[in-house]
């Protein structure tokens, strides 16, 4: 949410990075939030500490709370895949008086958007040819294979499906993040998942694209059973020729 709200990039790093570190915890992070102890973790300052007292203590985050209604994630993750800012997004939001990315697309293929103030023929042009490619989204940037890698598989496992795309295979830029699952109510759970900011595509069947603030987007897919069972490619590297092979 911070991300998408254009925060301070260090802002959005400290939560993200004391986020990684609260689920790989093995103790009870509740326990050291009670007990006054959970500064002493790295990364863990006096602002962060008073959000985990404040989410132990009413289940909810009031600048979480106001950051969603202030952002609207589905319109500014649709957006981001469009080119747009989020400021612009939620502007465009407000004007016409939409929530969500279905609404978001049917304004755009009906011509609405020259009635937004600031947005012209032009932009309006750039905007569609964006909509038009993209039924395959993807990210704004390359991550690094480790963090495509540690995304998608994070993902997989939260879905009950195996990492495809790039990172499957090992690119050293992964811009095509892709998880392919059996499980029919993979939506419900993808939607679901804290590494997914918005669910930007219709059914599962069809594949559907979670925006993720750093990688953009990220696609789940429906295979049959066989189909899902992917085999991951191995590298082996000769040592005599220095080469790499498949």
């Amino acid at each position: 949410m911070l991300d998408l709200a254009c925060a301070s990039h260090y802002t959005a790093r400290a939560y993200r990075r004391a986020a990684e570190l609260v689920r790989g915890l093995e103790t009870s992070v509740a326990e050291l939030v009670l007990s006054g102890r959970v500064r002493e973790l790295r990364g863990i300052g006096p602002g962060i500490e008073a959000r985990l007292q404040e989410l132990i203590a009413t289940g909810r985050i009031e600048e979480l709370d106001e950051l969603e209604r202030e952002v609207r994630p589905e319109l500014v993750g649709f957006g981001r895949l469009l080119g747009l800012s989020p400021k612009r997004s939620v502007e465009i939001g407000e004007a016409l008086g939409i929530s969500t990315a279905a609404e978001f697309r049917e304004a755009i293929e009906a011509g609405r958007l020259t009635s937004v103030p600031g947005i012209g023929p032009k932009t309006e042009k750039k905007v569609r040819a964006a909509l038009a490619s993209a039924s395959r989204p993807r990210p704004r940037r390359g991550l690094t294979l480790n963090r495509a890698r540690a995304l998608v598989e994070g993902i997989a496992a939260g879905v009950g499906g195996v990492a495809a795309g790039d990172p499957r295979r090992w690119a050293d830029s992964s811009e095509r993040l892709v998880i392919v699952t059996t499980d029919n109510n993979a939506l419900e759970l993808f939607s679901q998942l804290p590494q997914i900011v918005a669910v930007t595509e219709g059914s599962v069947e069809a594949g559907s694209g979670g925006v993720w603030p750093d990688a953009g987007a990220v696609e789940t897919r429906t295979a049959p059973q066989a189909a899902a069972r992917i085999p991951q490619r191995v590298i082996v590297r000769n040592l005599i020729c220095g080469r790499m092979t498949l």
